[in-house]
């Protein structure tokens, strides 16, 4: 499943600079197997074996890193390139040393893995300026490669991301199994469910109806006691006119 014909991302320099591969491929392996601040510290020691090598025979008196630095930026133009070179060097400088000396900070593996890939431009650039191949210019860094020392054919990655694929897909047939296999207990209560509501529902239109009905008698009756009394007062009235009239007959009329 493996192609082993790469092992790691500076594969290219193999044949260019077998000492500066041999600290570099150290370097991967370190982070491999998480000791960050050791791959710091290579990579610091690969970008100052490179330095001094880029410099070359222009090198007279320089020992230190800094020395050999400080050099290369008198010498070095205005060049794209040649600038981001020397940027990533004094960063692998910097992060170096403070990996070396006791940092209050401690140096964790995303720094860990920028030193790397700061290192894998530099090293394209140094390759190509020693006979490698341009293409290698279009070359990215991979952190499957770095994380395994393997790396895949596409045609075989492709093949073990369908595998993956198809395991999620069993595991959504298998619940849809699952559910499918209970589906008639499901309608079994969900139906229970319906029926308690409804009689649920129902209870308290019954109970509203139940407390409405006497409201609606008690009116009626009230009502209806209105127009009795108004009829016992219209019959008192005539009563009282006819006997008032029969007491003057009496007292007037029937003298004389």
């Amino acid at each position: 499943m493996y192609n082993h014909s790469m092992t790691s991302n500076f594969e290219f320099l193999k044949n260019k600079d077998k000492k500066l591969f041999n600290i570099i491929d150290d370097a991967e392996k370190l982070y491999r197997d998480g000791y960050f601040e050791q791959t710091i510290a290579q990579t610091r020691k690969f970008a100052e074996i490179m330095a001094k090598n880029v410099l070359g025979i222009r090198r007279t008196t320089e020992e230190t890193f800094d020395e050999v630095l400080g050099t290369l930026k008198d010498i070095m133009g205005e060049n794209p390139i040649e600038k981001e070179f020397l940027d990533d060097m004094y960063f692998l400088k910097k992060q170096g040393n403070l990996a070396v000396h006791d940092s209050a900070t401690p140096l964790n593996g995303n720094i860990a893995l920028e030193c790397l890939q700061r290192a894998f431009e530099a090293s394209l650039n140094y390759a190509v300026k020693n006979g490698a191949n341009k293409k290698i210019l279009n070359n990215h860094y991979s952190i499957d490669l770095l994380m395994t020392g393997k790396t895949y054919k596409f045609s075989e990655k492709y093949q073990k991301i369908r595998e993956e694929e198809n395991e999620d897909l069993k595991k959504e047939v298998k619940n849809i199994a699952e559910f499918a296999k209970n589906t008639d207990e499901n309608k079994v209560l969900k139906a229970d469910f319906k029926k308690k509501k409804v009689i649920k529902d129902k209870k308290p239109k019954a109970k509203a109806k139940k407390e409405q009905s006497p409201k609606k008698t008690k009116k009626e009756k009230l009502e209806k006691q209105t127009v009795q009394n108004g009829d016992f007062l219209f019959y008192g009235v005539i009563f009282s006119v006819i006997f008032v009239l029969l007491v003057n007959i009496i007292l007037f009329v029937l003298p004389f």
